[in-house]
């Protein structure tokens, strides 16, 4: 048994750091604008420019309440699809049973958005090919904008990037809720749009108390990303993201509020300090040696 992922306490609540596992993506198109003399620093590439780079599901817990937020890529991805990415059958599930969990015990899902690397593990594939619920108890909590674009895509770049969601929507059509706007999903646990990776992206948090927690999903992927230019090619409105950006790390760091990365191949999460203006990781959840291998 894999073991137990490291976890926060947020009041009453109870943060999991689950991941479906390492993948590799370029580089250019993860810091956008940046000039890769910049971010290969931190995030050195391979021959095909890839970047090392996770897959972080924060799994939330409270009393019988157990809520992941995102689900990583799964096990759906054809063979050459799993060459480009370097991702195999993920490890969410395996991850999960580390707690005493298995993917029927999930009551509910929060998706920031239909990305392939944010809802695949939304299905399962098995063995006749055939998809089916990986969640079949969960409720999927989603922003309605984000489900019509994904159905109905309006142009060519778009298309590309919603060209899986059709499978992963039907197979769990009937557990999607599609929200409107800002939502209390459990008492203390917010779904909260933001835009600007999409027009439709929305994060995750948790507020108990004096203590509090947010993932910002592809708004803040990874701890490069702290700095406010440094955004992703994918984003549809770069602007968005850096205003967005700005405002959660301004209350992050007023607040002491916990941050989870997405993407980090080396942090989960971290509390966000201002030194002289500049935005640095304080006090960390690191990403265990025995996860950093190669998926």
């Amino acid at each position: 048994m894999a073991e137990p992922p490291p976890s926060l306490q947020i009041g009453s609540f109870k943060v999991a750091f689950l991941t479906d596992g390492l993948w590799r993506n370029d580089g250019g198109c993860m810091f956008g604008v940046v000039p890769r003399e910049l971010w290969k620093r931190e995030h050195p590439p391979d021959e095909l420019n890839r970047v090392r780079l996770n897959l972080t599901c924060p799994l939330i817990l409270r009393g019988r309440e157990a809520i992941v937020v995102d689900t990583g890529i799964g096990n759906r991805l054809d063979s050459t699809e799993r060459k480009i990415f370097s991702h195999g059958d993920g490890w969410l599930s395996d991850h999960l049973r580390a707690l005493g969990l298995e993917l029927g015990d999930i009551t509910g899902v929060i998706v920031s958005h239909l990305h392939f690397d944010h809802c695949g593990g939304l299905v399962r594939r098995k063995e006749s090919g055939q998809l089916e619920a990986a969640f079949p108890r969960a409720r999927i909590f989603l922003q309605k904008g984000e489900l019509e674009i994904a159905e109905n895509p309006r142009n060519e770049r778009l298309r590309a990037a919603y060209r899986h969601a059709e499978e992963i929507i039907a197979t769990n059509r009937h557990r999607l809720e599609p929200i409107e706007g800002p939502l209390e999903i459990i008492p203390g646990l917010y779904a909260t749009p933001t835009g600007g990776h999409t027009r439709d992206h929305q994060v995750a948090r948790v507020v108990d108390g004096a203590s509090s927690f947010v993932h910002l999903a592809d708004i803040v992927p990874t701890r490069s990303h702290l700095r406010g230019p440094w955004n992703q090619a994918y984003d549809l409105d770069a602007l968005t993201t850096m205003e967005q950006k700005s405002r959660y790390l301004s209350q992050a760091v007023s607040d002491r509020t916990w941050v989870s990365f997405a993407h980090d191949d080396a942090v989960f999460a971290a509390r966000v300090n201002n030194d002289r203006g500049k935005l640095v990781l304080g006090e960390k959840v690191a990403v265990p040696e025995h996860l950093r291998g190669v998926s």
